[in-house]
């Protein structure tokens, strides 16, 4: 019960110290938070160390104090006998200290108190709810229970006046900064988040938000950099916060500086700061997708996306007649530089879906342009969405270039069993019902001609 006793009221203590530091500066936060331990150390730790070695009977010229210690028998009875004295002294010195330091505060509030008439009136109403109980425990138990009466006198008092003193510090808003941005006033926005980072220095979301200025409309890459390296040192900072801050920056590197090397970099950071987490495999995989040089950026800006079709898009239209040989010339070195490509980087999904349609649509190979379609499909960790769509385009490619209709048929049926809910199978049953149809057509038809054939060939028949 002692240790029980002791645990609670250092606990009290502990939180007190922590509601006042909170709502302190930051500086006289950090002052509280070492004059506390350096207190502890002296008030606490030291005293309770001498009570145990006075009672420790180290020396036969210095007995243990304890008559109960002393009067042990040697062995287990002596260990169990010391082991009381130190949940005992414990509590004794422990609710003393806390006692003494629950005293200093409120002595510290009332000294920063604005309205001291006010603060002594708060006191002396909080102490009539709470002295009537410890008065009760210093009667019941003595003055060795004094310490733990202070406690549940002072505690409550406390809690009651530190309010009056210093509110709680409000959590930062800027709504005025947010509609200010959207009247594209962006001057007036960021000396708004300014002075809301004034109240609260260490808010992430603030200093996002300044970071996110200055990138997005003041065109100063390298000072939103240097917000969002600063804002990650910042105490309070989660992981989540520090690896979305990184992300974000990555993505400003890349889209507005078109800098895939300080994109990597800054992704790289996550890799270091959280190895072995999914956070840093989320960002490996990532970097594996950036380009590798800043031409490499360009050109995939400015390259046309690659439509993969919805069936029935390219089916309906028969196959387009080579182009002229200078249209050939240029898709053939296009294929080459895709080629050379896919050498220093073979899971380019980009690139392989490039050559793949340049194979199949401008230079005639279908053959070598399905190959590279299996190829992607062949690939660890293909989404489905993106595996039914290539399954479509395969079997587009068979029916329109190949004129392979029993191949894409079973590519159809092969995206059915695959992917039953995605629209490629949806598309993909049309498209084998329009099939079975002109299968059916021109079945009637050939047995039509049969028909008449027959007709003419035959003699009439004599009455």
């Amino acid at each position: 019960m002692a240790l029980v006793g002791a645990m609670l009221v250092l606990a009290g203590v502990w939180t007190a110290a922590s509601k006042l530091w909170e709502r302190l500066p930051r500086a006289q936060g950090a002052k509280l938070r070492q004059w506390l331990v350096l207190w502890a150390v002296k008030g606490l730790a030291t005293p309770l160390l001498l009570w145990l070695a006075f009672n420790s009977g180290f020396s036969d010229r210095f007995p243990p104090l304890m008559i109960r210690i002393q009067m042990a028998a040697p062995g287990m009875d002596t260990v169990l006998a010391l082991l009381g004295a130190a949940m005992t002294g414990l509590f004794i010195i422990g609710s003393y200290w806390a006692a003494m330091t629950l005293g200093w505060l409120v002595w510290v509030l009332e000294q920063r108190a604005e309205d001291r008439g006010q603060f002594v009136r708060a006191v002396l109403e909080c102490s009539l709810f709470s002295a009537p109980p410890a008065a009760l425990i210093l009667w019941a138990f003595g003055w060795n229970a004094a310490g733990a009466a202070g406690v549940v006198w002072l505690l409550p008092v406390f809690h009651h006046a530190l309010p009056l003193v210093l509110p709680p510090k409000l959590p930062p808003h800027y709504s005025r900064a947010i509609a200010k941005m959207h009247l594209d006033k962006f001057r007036d926005a960021e000396l708004a988040v300014i002075e809301e980072l004034e109240k609260s220095e260490e808010d992430f979301k603030g200093w996002m938000m300044l970071a996110e200025l200055y990138a997005n409309h003041f065109d100063d890459l390298a000072g939103a950099g240097q917000i969002v390296r600063d804002s990650c040192a910042l105490p309070g900072a989660t992981v989540s916060e520090i690896c979305g801050a990184f992300q974000q920056l990555a993505d400003w590197q890349l889209k507005l500086a078109g800098d895939p090397a300080a994109a990597r970099a800054s992704l790289e950071e996550i890799c270091r700061r959280y190895p072995d987490t999914h956070m840093s495999r989320m960002a490996r995989q990532r970097i594996e997708q950036l380009p590798r040089s800043r031409e490499d950026w360009i050109e995939s800006q400015s390259r046309k996306p690659i439509p993969l079709p919805a069936l029935g898009h390219d089916l309906d239209h028969p196959a387009q007649p080579a182009g002229p040989p200078a249209d050939r010339k240029q898709a053939a070195a296009r294929a080459n530089e895709c080629v050379r490509k896919l050498h220093l980087d073979p899971d380019n999904i980009a690139v392989r879906e490039e050559l793949a349609r340049i194979l199949a649509e401008r230079l005639g190979k279908a053959a070598p342009a399905l190959e590279q379609l299996d190829l992607l499909l062949s690939m660890p960790g293909v989404p489905a969405e993106k595996a039914a769509r290539w399954l479509a385009l395969e079997a587009a490619w068979q029916i329109k270039y190949q004129g392979n209709d029993r191949a894409g048929r079973e590519t159809l049926e092969r995206i059915i069993r695959s992917h039953p809910e995605s629209s490629q199978a949806l598309a993909a049953r049309r498209r084998i019902t329009l099939m079975d149809m002109e299968m059916r057509i021109r079945a009637a038809r050939a047995g039509a001609k049969v028909g008449t054939a027959k007709r003419i060939t035959i003699p009439p028949v004599s009455p």
